[in-house]
């Protein structure tokens, strides 16, 4: 729960940074693009990119631990990256 305040507070503060320095318009994509950015490293981390027979050998590769710990740091990047995409969704719905 504390990285999902962490992302509240990151899409925040860079929607309001760059209001402040360009325009409205650009809130959007920097926090549309950190939200896709964060979304990208949860997926890289948890392996979804990758095909079928790579991922089975990284399953019986991996241990029970290693495999828990990929699951939460996908699970960190996502949650860092959901409310991101959510205020750049918003903002863009609101002006248009």
């Amino acid at each position: 729960m504390k990285y999902f305040f962490i992302g509240i507070l990151l899409a925040f503060s860079s929607a309001l940074l760059s209001m402040t320095i360009w325009d409205v318009e650009m809130a959007i994509i920097v926090t549309g693009g950190m939200g896709l950015f964060f979304f990208g490293l949860s997926m890289i981390s948890l392996g979804t990119l990758s095909s079928g027979d790579r991922l089975r050998v990284q399953f019986l590769s991996e241990s029970v631990g290693e495999r828990r710990q990929r699951i939460k740091t996908s699970t960190v990047f996502l949650l860092i990256g959901l409310p991101n995409l959510l205020i750049g969704a918003c903002i863009f719905y609101f002006l248009n």
